[in-house]
């Protein structure tokens, strides 16, 4: 592996005043994270596994749920369930895309990649923002290709600009519980305990969300912490973009859970891996 290191700056002695140094700082952490994206997408690119196993992931839920769940749950909740399933489906296929992350980079740390990362003069931020970015554009793609499926099997967009943007609002969810991911596996940094807490969290907010079911065919007892915990605001959000009906309520509090989990989770992954013995 051929790793990049970022040049020391020279100042010209007949040049302006110097720059801040955290001008400086940024600029360099940005050119590392860039330096740190490419790696991470050429290392993607040569284990295009990854790729298939977030879209079999999406087309698993997608046709077993409607074949199999669809006619029960669409006929006892008055819905067209695919139209109603399929935003849910992408939510699920960013969700399985962050928790590729996670195992990912446990790995990393157990057979002492990022070891080298540490111990060069780079932005240590780098290390986990190449990771999730690139995780994040490997997401997009998979959402393309379920959507594409999804499209085949007859369900319908209400308009090229709703796909976009809920694609878009899809990937910028699975970007923010990457982050969560990258915690998880710079706490414990075993890949097959990470493996088995990530599904910890991930399964009970999946099946009992809105991704799947509306609120209102659960449980009384239930029904608030389904319509109100993170995947059930996304699958919402999303669900009006691609109908053509997005309530600005649900974009808003989608985008602030978005924004609060990149808020603890960004600063939480760093300062763990930056406390790794």
């Amino acid at each position: 592996m051929t790793t990049i290191l970022s040049p020391t700056p020279v100042r010209d002695p007949g040049a302006g005043p110097a720059a801040p140094a955290w001008t400086t700082r940024i600029r360099w952490g940005v050119q590392d994270t860039i330096t740190m994206l490419w790696r991470d997408t050429i290392r993607t690119a040569r284990q295009p596994e990854m790729l298939v196993f977030a879209v079999v992931m999406g087309v698993f839920f997608l046709v077993l749920f409607n074949y199999v769940f669809g006619g029960a749950i669409g006929a006892g909740a008055g819905i067209d369930y695919l139209q109603f399933l399929v935003p849910g489906v992408l939510v699920i296929t960013a969700l399985q895309g962050a928790q590729q992350t996670s195992m990912g980079f446990a790995t990393d740390l157990a057979e002492g990649v990022t070891d080298r990362f540490r111990s060069l003069p780079m932005s240590q931020v780098a290390v986990i923002a190449g990771r999730t970015l690139a995780d994040a554009a490997r997401n997009l793609v998979g959402l393309i290709l379920v959507a594409l499926l999804a499209m085949v099997m007859g369900y319908r967009f209400a308009s090229p600009g709703g796909a976009v943007a809920a694609i878009a609002l899809t990937t910028a969810v699975g970007f923010a519980f990457s982050w969560l991911g990258a915690a998880i596996a710079a706490k414990v940094r075993r890949p097959d305990l990470v493996g088995m807490l990530s599904m910890f969290w991930l399964f009970p907010l999946m099946l009992a969300s809105t991704a799947f079911a509306p609120a209102d065919s659960m449980p009384g007892w239930l029904q608030p912490f389904a319509t109100y915990q993170p995947i059930s605001v996304a699958a919402e959000a999303v669900r009006g973009l691609c109908q053509g009906a997005a309530e600005t309520a649900d974009i808003v509090l989608a985008v602030a859970w978005t924004l609060g989990l990149l808020a603890v989770f960004m600063p939480l992954s760093v300062r763990l891996y930056r406390t790794i013995d």
